[in-house]
């Protein structure tokens, strides 16, 4: 009889030491966003504010999807281009949990390469369904764009007047793909000179090259000056500090505007998030978003 009961109370013990009922844990807290007084940016209903943010294969933690919820609702901007979606079901997850914004990726499924866009409801409204370009061009793209890697294309309106076509891109990494970026770029010009010629039109993402150099593979958009700009060039030129990819460091995030927009840009600049959030590298992502803020027509 002592026997049992000994029993009987090692095996209360062991329930008890494992949680009482069953042994389901305490849920883990939440991310804490830390204060991000000394990196934010001035937002106006009167201005047009788009970024483009590479959200390093989102979400690469499970703290990832809260945090970037926070540095959103916190930043407020009106719209945002994003690259490295996993899933479209998480991706639908973080758009569900923002109260007034609505987003959506690519149709395409099985890569952590997807391209997609958020934007605030209040100010933006789309104009039609977004397209990717050269969907049906795998013979003649020169290899430019694998399924994953196709420009993504949305027409929107915001309050200001403004209409943008925007042109969401993530260009073929690394030494040895120059040609397949400068393919890209030859592509995406000949598609806005020949069906966007008097649009307002804005090409956002990851270029993962960078514009200042000798051999640039986006020099048939620098030398069309008349044409078009690349917004990130003082960027570019500029400190390594101000760089949107901070661990090499380099400046691979791009923005590039058609003429129709010159006068309407009012400033571009990096967010500098990770200055303000000691986590950011490790539970978001290695790219900095980049801003460009416009001006109403």
């Amino acid at each position: 009889m002592n026997f049992r009961i000994l029993w009987v109370l090692f095996l209360v013990l062991l329930i008890y030491a494992c949680g009482g009922d069953g042994g389901d844990s305490q849920p883990a807290p939440e991310p804490e966003l830390e204060s991000l007084d000394n990196c934010l940016v001035s937002v106006s209903s009167e201005t047009f504010e788009v970024a483009t943010w590479n959200i390093e294969n989102y979400p690469q933690s499970s703290n990832t999807a809260e945090l970037v919820e926070q540095i959103i609702e916190t930043y407020n901007l009106d719209m945002i281009a994003v690259q490295e979606i996993t899933s479209q079901a998480l991706f639908q997850n973080l758009v569900n949990e923002l109260a007034g914004w609505e987003g959506f990726t690519t149709q395409i499924n099985g890569s952590n390469l997807m391209l997609g866009y958020l934007y605030k409801t209040s100010e933006v409204s789309l104009v039609g369904d977004a397209i990717n370009l050269y969907a049906e061009d795998n013979d003649t793209n020169n290899d430019a764009f694998t399924a994953f890697r196709r420009p993504y294309m949305v027409e929107v309106n915001h309050s200001s007047g403004l209409n943008l076509h925007l042109i969401n891109v993530h260009l073929k990494c690394c030494n040895g793909s120059e040609d397949r970026r400068r393919n890209a770029s030859v592509l995406i010009k000949d598609y806005i000179d020949n069906n966007l010629a008097n649009e307002e039109v804005m090409v956002l993402g990851d270029f993962n090259d960078e514009i200042v150099d000798t051999d640039n593979v986006f020099q048939n958009f620098i030398d069309d000056s008349q044409s078009y700009r690349f917004s990130t060039m003082d960027i570019a030129e500029g400190a390594s500090s101000e760089w949107s990819y901070p661990s090499l460091p380099s400046q691979i995030d791009q923005i590039l505007i058609s003429d129709e927009l010159f006068d309407n840009e009012q400033s571009t600049q990096t967010i500098k998030v990770d200055e303000c959030l000691s986590t950011y590298s490790s539970h978001v992502s290695d790219h900095r978003p980049v801003l460009i803020t416009f001006s109403a027509n």
